[in-house]
């Protein structure tokens, strides 16, 4: 948002400097040489700053496609692995990177994005919601700095029907997780077992979370996705797109 208002504003100026300019050689107005040399200046740096910002876009661009294809061939690779030692089909599992984003109009200034997914291909989920610290399984994992293993399925039939007076008076912080009534509804029937695991940057003298890897499972296979040996590859493949992001 801010960089399209940067975007109309250098517009809105270009267009002054080009009337000015214009109407000067028109002799239509009279300027001081001064004024015409800050003209031509301001041009000058209009059209630098637009081929600067051209050449970043395509940059940033660029970049992501890497980080995008980088993150495909680590969650295909942990896909089949978890898959494997498991036992549960490849079709039934999902796995997904998140990075956390600075965003000024958030409320809390931080938004989770996702750089990939691989869907489960018997469970097509879709929601509108954006994740953010915070907020749901992903978002408590963010916020906690530690894997958060949740049967989702099993927690919120046992609450269901559950009207907006109870969710937000009855419904405890491990049900909730920071989701309001309407994104409750929306998410209810589209998750079973989800387990995430953050992706640690401890280069600092305060380590942060800059975002997480999660896996989705069918109802019923929390006990096995949050074993010893299938967390240990989710925080492989945390490492792998920490270190690939820096």
């Amino acid at each position: 948002m801010a960089r399209l208002l940067g975007k109309v504003l250098a517009a809105v100026v270009a267009a002054a400097v080009g009337a000015a300019l214009a109407l000067q050689g028109a002799e239509v107005w009279s300027a001081s040489d001064s004024v015409v040399v800050a003209l031509i200046v301001t041009a000058a740096v209009l059209a630098a700053g637009s081929t600067g910002i051209s050449a970043g876009a395509e940059f940033r661009a660029r970049r992501l496609g890497e980080r995008r294809e980088f993150a495909d061939v680590v969650l295909t690779a942990t896909h089949w692995a978890i898959a494997d030692a498991s036992g549960f089909g490849y079709r039934d599992l999902g796995l997904a990177a998140y990075r956390v984003q600075r965003v000024w109009w958030a409320p809390a200034g931080q938004r989770l994005v996702r750089v990939h997914r691989r869907r489960a291909q018997s469970r097509q989920v879709a929601t509108s919601i954006t994740w953010a610290p915070g907020k749901g399984v992903i978002g408590s994992c963010v916020s906690q700095q530690q894997v958060v293993a949740t049967d989702l399925r099993a927690i919120w039939d046992a609450m269901w029907p559950c009207t907006e007076h109870e969710w937000n008076t009855v419904a405890p912080p491990e049900a909730r997780l920071g989701l309001s009534y309407a994104e409750f509804v929306d998410v209810r029937d589209k998750y079973d077992v989800v387990v995430a695991a953050p992706m640690l940057d401890d280069t600092r003298s305060v380590t942060r979370t800059v975002g997480c890897v999660a896996l989705d499972g069918p109802s019923g296979s929390l006990d096995r996705l949050s074993a010893d040996d299938i967390l240990r590859l989710l925080d492989s493949a945390a490492r792998s797109l920490l270190h690939q992001g820096r």
